[in-house]
């Protein structure tokens, strides 16, 4: 954005540009063009809320505060350093997310989603997954194949370290990518959102199949799958790419309630 400034001594008019402001310069109108031309670009800024949701999310997904944790404003407070108002702020995005549920008389507490609306979770996404690739094929391109195979590669990588977090990250990126590749702003924070819902669970199953015996089987059906997917992608098949998002949702569907009916504690037996 430019504003037009006149000289109080009469001389040509001067134009603040975005870099002018960050240096407290005018800049002539006629060397707008060189300053344009510098390679420079906005700098994010965080907020103290941005700064506790972000980290209180990690800790969720991550494993580091269980299920059912109650989040206490003040405790929280003290270990991140900063007042209540932020960290209030920060639990209710959390709760949006569907993180953190509010409950009455209880305060916040970290949510473990049911089986229904995991379920829930997957018919959701598979249709916006759907949509996405169709979207994505349109704008489909040699750098973005490439992108995309390398974090293939690094997921291949990460798997063979048995480093879970390293391969639920690169997983995440996959997705992120392929949805900023589909340039739908609202579909990627409605998917993101959905995805966040279960990405703690979608975390303890991807470590459960690296230590087991079925790592192998793991492997080919899910690194694999993303392969499945590029692949798809470059022949511009929308009708085969759509089926392999679909089916590599339904996987980790089936992953995660498989893992929630082994945590469920057994049935007593009944006294005779």
């Amino acid at each position: 954005m430019q504003d037009v400034c006149v000289d109080p001594e009469g001389g040509k008019p001067w134009i603040v540009s975005t870099v002018a402001v960050w240096t407290s310069q005018f800049v002539p109108a006629g060397k707008v063009r060189l300053m344009e031309a510098i390679d420079l670009h906005p700098v994010a800024q965080r907020t103290l809320v941005d700064e506790a949701a972000a980290q209180l999310r990690a800790a969720i997904r991550s494993g580091t505060i269980p299920y059912g944790t109650r989040l206490v404003e003040a405790e929280l407070a003290q270990r991140l350093g900063m007042s209540r108002i932020p960290v209030r702020e920060a639990i209710e995005r959390l709760a949006r997310e569907g993180l953190v549920k509010k409950l009455p008389h209880r305060g916040a507490i970290v949510y473990a989603p049911t089986d229904e609306e995991i379920k829930e979770v997957t018919t959701l996404r598979i249709i916006l997954e759907r949509f996405v690739v169709e979207l994505a094929i349109a704008r489909w391109n040699d750098a973005a194949e490439m992108q995309l195979r390398a974090i293939v590669a690094g997921m291949r990588e990460a798997a063979r370290r048995e480093d879970c977090q390293a391969l639920v990250d690169l997983d995440t990126e996959f997705h992120q990518t392929l949805w900023q590749l589909a340039g739908h702003n609202l579909v990627f924070e409605i998917i993101s959102g959905l995805r966040a819902r279960i990405a703690r669970l979608l975390y303890e199953t991807i470590s459960i199949a690296l230590g087991s015996d079925r790592r192998d089987d793991f492997l080919l059906t899910h690194v694999q799958g993303h392969e499945a997917l590029i692949d798809a992608l470059t022949k511009g098949n929308v009708t085969v790419a759509q089926e392999a998002i679909a089916e590599h949702i339904r996987g980790a569907e089936t992953r995660i309630l498989e893992y929630l009916e082994a945590k469920s504690p057994a049935p007593s037996a009944e006294t005779p």
